[in-house]
C-alpha cells in the first residue's frame, strides 16, 4: 500500500510540470527529469517509440540536431539543439504516466485544489501589486508591467496563458463538477483574463482571445462562464481606464502604444520635434514612412525583415537552429538588412530562417493535423469527458504555435518544455478519442 502510494507521487510531479515555473526554470527541469526517469524505470517496452506520431516528433529532432552540427560553427554551437529529442522523450513520459495511472485509484481531487489555490495566489498577488505598486514580496511594478512572483521577469501573461489550457483539461479530466461550483469558477476565471490583462503582454492578450473564442464555439460546458468572465475583464478594463486607477496603464500599453507603433506615430512625432534643425531631410523622411503599416511594431517588423533575408540565403535549409542569434553576433548586432537581436520574435518565421523549408514542413504539418482532428472528433463515438479533454489540449496548443502573433524562441528551454508538454497530455487524449 505504501509502495503504490510512493508511485502516486510520480503521477502529481507529472501533472505538476507546468506549474512549477513559477518556483524557477531549475525545479521545472528536475520535475521533468522525474518525470522521463519514472518513464524508463516502469516501462518494460518499445511500443511507445513505434507510434508514427512519435517517430514524426523524432525526425524532426534528428533533423534540428543534424542541422545544428553542420551549420553552426564549434564555438556557437548549441547542445541542447543536438540533444533535442529529450523534449519528444518528455512527450512519451507524459503519455507513460497518465496511461500507468489511468486506472489506479488517485485522490485527483487534492491536485486540482493545490492547482486552484496556487493560481488564485498568483491572481491576488498580481491585482496587489497593480493597485498597491509592489507585490507581497516587494516586487515593483517594471515598465508599466505586472509580473507578481516572477519579479524582473515580464512573463506573467504568458504563463497564464500557456497553463490555462492544462487547467482546463484537469477540470474535465478529474470530472470536476462543473455546475456545482459554476460560481467558484465565475470569479476565478474573471480575475484570471483580468491579471492576463494586467501584465500588459500584447500576444497574450491577443492570444488569450483567440483561445477564448475558440473554446466558447467547441466547449459549451464553460460557455456562460467564459462569456461573464469576458464581460468583467471589459467591465475592469472601462473602470481602470477610464478613472485611471491603479498603478499601471495596461489600457495605453495594450491599445494605444500598439495602435502608434503599428501606425508608425511615434517616428512621425519624433520627425516634427526635429525638423527645424533640419528641415529638408526630415520633412522628406516623414513623406516616406508615414504610410507605413507595420507587423505589431517598426522593431518587430524589421526582425522579420532580417530573418526573411536570412531565409532566402539557404531556404531548404535554413541558417540552424540558432542561426538567427549566430548571424546577429557575427555582425555585431548591426545588421545592414533589417534589426538584429536574438530571435526573430514570430514561429514562423523563426522556423523559416533557421530550419528552412524543411523545418517548416514539420510546422506546417503539425498545424495542418491539429485542424483537421478538431474538425473529425465529434463524430467519434468515445465519452464525453474524453473528447472535451483532446479539444482542450487541442486547441491550447494550436495556439500556443500560433503563428501570425509576435512570440518567444521556439528553441527556448521553457517554452519547448511547455510545447512538449502540451504534446504529451495531447497525444494521451488522442489515443482515448481515436483509438
Amino acid at each position: 500500500m505504501n509502495k503504490e502510494i510512493g508511485l502516486n507521487i510520480f503521477w502529481y510531479i507529472c501533472l505538476l510540470v507546468p506549474l512549477t515555473f513559477t518556483i524557477g526554470i531549475a525545479v521545472t527541469e528536475t520535475f521533468v527529469l522525474i518525470t522521463i526517469l519514472f518513464f524508463f524505470y516502469r516501462n518494460r517496452n518499445l511500443d511507445y517509440f513505434k507510434n508514427n506520431k512519435i517517430l514524426f516528433l523524432f525526425l524532426f529532432s534528428l533533423y534540428i540536431a543534424i542541422n545544428s552540427i553542420i551549420q553552426i560553427s564549434y564555438n556557437d554551437l548549441k547542445i541542447p539543439s543536438i540533444f533535442h529529442f529529450r523534449f519528444v522523450v518528455f512527450s512519451v513520459s507524459i503519455i507513460f504516466i497518465l496511461e500507468y495511472f489511468n486506472d489506479k485509484k488517485i485522490s485527483q481531487n487534492y491536485l486540482l485544489t493545490f492547482v486552484f489555490l496556487l493560481i488564485t495566489f498568483v491572481l491576488s498577488d498580481s491585482l496587489y501589486q497593480f493597485f498597491m505598486g509592489k507585490n507581497v514580496f516587494g516586487f515593483e511594478i517594471i515598465n508599466n508591467r505586472i509580473s507578481s512572483i516572477f519579479g524582473d521577469e515580464l512573463i506573467l501573461g504568458s504563463f497564464l496563458l500557456k497553463i490555462l489550457p492544462i487547467i482546463l483539461w484537469l477540470i474535465f479530466y478529474t470530472k470536476f463538477n462543473i455546475k456545482k461550483h459554476k460560481h467558484k469558477l465565475y470569479f476565478f476565471f474573471s480575475f484570471y483574463f483580468i491579471t492576463i490583462y494586467l501584465s500588459g503582454e500584447r500576444t497574450s492578450f491577443i492570444l488569450l482571445f483567440l483561445s477564448v473564442i475558440l473554446y466558447l464555439i467547441f466547449l459549451k460546458q464553460i460557455r456562460k462562464i467564459f462569456i461573464t468572465s469576458l464581460i468583467v475583464l471589459l467591465s475592469f478594463m472601462s473602470v481602470t481606464a477610464t478613472f485611471n486607477i491603479g498603478n499601471s496603464d495596461p489600457f495605453n500599453r495594450i491599445f494605444i502604444k500598439t495602435f502608434n507603433q503599428i501606425q508608425n506615430k511615434f517616428l512621425i512625432q519624433l520627425d516634427h520635434k526635429v525638423k527645424q534643425n533640419n528641415f529638408e531631410f526630415e520633412i522628406k523622411k516623414k513623406e516616406k514612412i508615414k504610410n507605413k503599416i507595420f507587423f505589431f511594431s517598426d522593431h518587430h517588423s524589421l526582425h522579420l525583415v532580417l530573418a526573411f533575408h536570412l531565409f532566402s540565403e539557404n531556404p531548404i535549409f535554413g541558417k540552424g537552429p540558432g542561426g538567427f542569434r549566430n548571424y546577429c553576433r557575427n555582425v555585431m548586432y548591426d545588421s545592414k538588412i533589417g534589426m538584429c537581436t536574438t530571435h526573430p520574435h514570430n514561429f514562423l518565421m523563426q522556423i523559416l530562417s533557421e530550419t528552412g523549408i524543411l523545418g517548416f514542413i514539420f510546422y506546417f504539418s503539425g498545424l495542418l493535423f491539429l485542424i483537421i482532428k478538431v474538425f473529425s472528433y465529434t463524430n467519434r463515438d468515445k465519452p464525453l469527458k474524453d473528447k472535451n479533454c483532446f479539444l482542450i489540449i487541442s486547441i491550447g496548443l494550436f495556439v500556443s504555435l500560433f503563428p501570425l502573433v509576435p512570440s518567444g524562441n521556439f528553441f527556448n528551454n521553457w517554452l519547448s518544455i511547455n510545447n512538449y508538454y502540451f504534446l504529451g497530455v495531447y497525444l494521451y487524449s488522442y489515443k482515448k478519442v481515436f483509438n
